[in-house]
């Protein structure tokens, strides 16, 4: 009966799916709407921003049942990364996350985000309120993050699919803030006439099966904003951690050496991925032990990862970040 159902809303996302112009469908979740973005006037939120995921329209068919297996692995109803903190899955007893202990929640968000790095390519962008000037408005930050959004939806396209010339369709999480609307037309607007490439844009509703893709956006929003907050904090580029790891691995072109990470079976994906955890762990208990604090941890120091690289390679991934830095402008930007 489950196959059949299946079977059946496969059917009705691909008929769903033929009526966008698309040939690649990207999946967003905005971690801009209008909660996430009142620390523009109250300094609680440095680095909000606008994340997704692209993939053809096959891959995000053959996604769907991936990710709704995975969240029945872990006797859960659906993937939304706020409810997992520990405030919301120890102090609200209505969470359908209430009284998951740290290894079961931390085992969920590895699994899923996984599950999303199988074909999906995930790009954004997020600035820092700290670097706004005094009384921006929100308009002014989402105007930042929608340009910053696009613009690197169009380096992506560039560097990874250089010939293609087709479009692509947007799928934003159901937002009724007018404001962000408002700004969102406009960026949109621009950057169709900027880049053939950008199709239409539409919205999916969260209880909608064809909006279980956001999900995974969701994951990706709130990994990135994580290490940002980070980065704007401290004026710095900080090293890569095991989920940001996951989420990036597709974000690479094949002249890249992390574009082995790409190439890897799902098997050697997911085992190198528990090493490292395991190596994760194993050094925090030590801490713990000790009572000394969290260490720095080079993922890059571990001997599954070392093993993978060349020590040409290597110093190729150490000159390729000190140029995206400097192209920066000297501003940190997020690890790869």
């Amino acid at each position: 009966m489950n196959n059949v159902l299946s079977k059946e809303s496969r059917r009705r996302f691909r008929e769903w799916a033929s009526l966008f112009s698309g040939k690649l469908f990207v999946q967003i979740v905005v971690y801009a709407d209008e909660t996430g973005t009142q620390g523009i006037q109250k300094g609680k939120e440095p680095a909000p921003g606008v994340y997704g995921f692209m993939d053809s329209v096959e891959s995000w068919d053959r996604f769907r049942p991936r990710w709704e297996n995975a969240l029945k692995r872990h006797g859960a109803p659906y993937f939304h990364f706020r409810e997992l903190s520990r405030a919301e899955r120890f102090g609200n007893n209505e969470s359908r996350f209430y009284g998951w202990s740290d290894e079961k929640t931390d085992d969920f968000i590895y699994d899923m985000a996984i599950t999303a790095s199988l074909t999906a390519i995930p790009f954004g962008g997020g600035h820092a309120l700290k670097r706004m000037a005094p009384g921006a408005t929100t308009s002014e930050m989402y105007t930042i993050m929608f340009e910053q959004y696009f613009s690197d939806f169009s380096d992506t396209m560039n560097v990874l699919f250089p010939k293609f010339n087709g479009k692509a369709s947007f799928f934003f999480d159901d937002n009724n803030n007018e404001n962000w609307i408002a700004v969102l037309n406009k960026i949109h607007k621009a950057w169709r006439e900027k880049d053939s490439r950008v199709g239409e844009y539409t919205s999916v509703k969260k209880g909608d099966e064809r909006a279980v893709p956001c999900q995974a956006a969701d994951l990706f929003a709130y990994v990135q904003r994580q290490q940002l907050e980070i980065v704007f904090d401290k004026d710095e580029i900080q090293p890569s951690r095991v989920l940001d790891l996951i989420i990036s691995r597709n974000a690479f072109p094949k002249n890249h050496p992390k574009y082995k990470f790409a190439l890897m079976p799902e098997t050697k994906w997911r085992d190198l991925i528990r090493q490292l955890r395991d190596y994760k762990r194993k050094m925090d208990a030590t801490n713990k032990i000790m009572g000394t604090p969290k260490q720095p941890y080079s993922l890059y120091n571990h001997p599954a990862l070392r093993a993978l690289f060349t020590t040409n390679e290597m110093r190729t991934m150490i000159r390729l970040a000190e140029k995206e830095k400097l192209q920066n402008g000297g501003q940190p930007t997020p690890p790869v």
